[in-house]
């Protein structure tokens, strides 16, 4: 694939997933051609099915939540967690909840198996660490991490969603260390 292409089937993918984010559904395909600032032609050249697109927003976002849990394992382990966590969240990870109903094909389990293997290594660190309680589990941050990255559907803009966001994965990750 051509450098030009790769960039305008990247662009289609990114602005697939904030429309996602700011409507909380599926976006109609010329407001995605449009945020991307290309053409409808180019989008259904590179996605001839509404199902590949949205299978490939999907796939985009785990892969790179993926490599931001890698990157987080080079930090302290109080900081990893919460780096990674943060990352779902500006990555757009409540783009998988959102369409996940929308999808024929919902299971990817090399993608799982990958997002499974660092978020156990970043909970063990946190648990040795002190950061979270021993009795937090790997689904309980899953979850949580969906439900932070879904947006609020009051009509806030992307960046107060994104902000508040984060404001409340801080609160319950400082609520995560104490052990009632």
């Amino acid at each position: 694939m051509r450098a030009d292409a790769r960039r305008n089937r990247q662009r289609l993918i990114v602005a697939a997933t904030h429309l996602i984010l700011e409507t909380g559904g599926e976006p109609p395909r010329d407001a995605v051609a449009a945020r991307a600032g290309v053409g409808i032609a180019t989008l259904y050249r590179n996605f001839p099915e509404r199902q590949d697109l949205l299978r490939a927003v999907v796939l985009d976002v785990l892969d790179r939540t993926i490599a931001a849990g890698h990157t987080a394992l080079a930090e302290d382990g109080d900081a990893a967690l919460s780096g990674y966590l943060h990352a779902a969240i500006d990555n757009g990870m409540g783009v998988v909840n959102i369409i996940r109903p929308l999808l024929d094909q919902t299971e990817w389990p090399e993608r799982t198996r990958a997002a499974a293997q660092v978020l156990d290594q970043l909970l063990h660190r946190a648990k040795q660490s002190g950061a979270i309680s021993q009795r937090i589990t790997g689904e309980d941050i899953t979850y949580a991490a969906i439900r932070f990255s879904r947006p609020l559907a009051i009509g806030l803009d992307r960046q107060d969603e994104q902000d508040i966001a984060h404001r409340q994965l801080d609160h319950y990750l400082a609520g995560l260390a104490a052990d009632v």
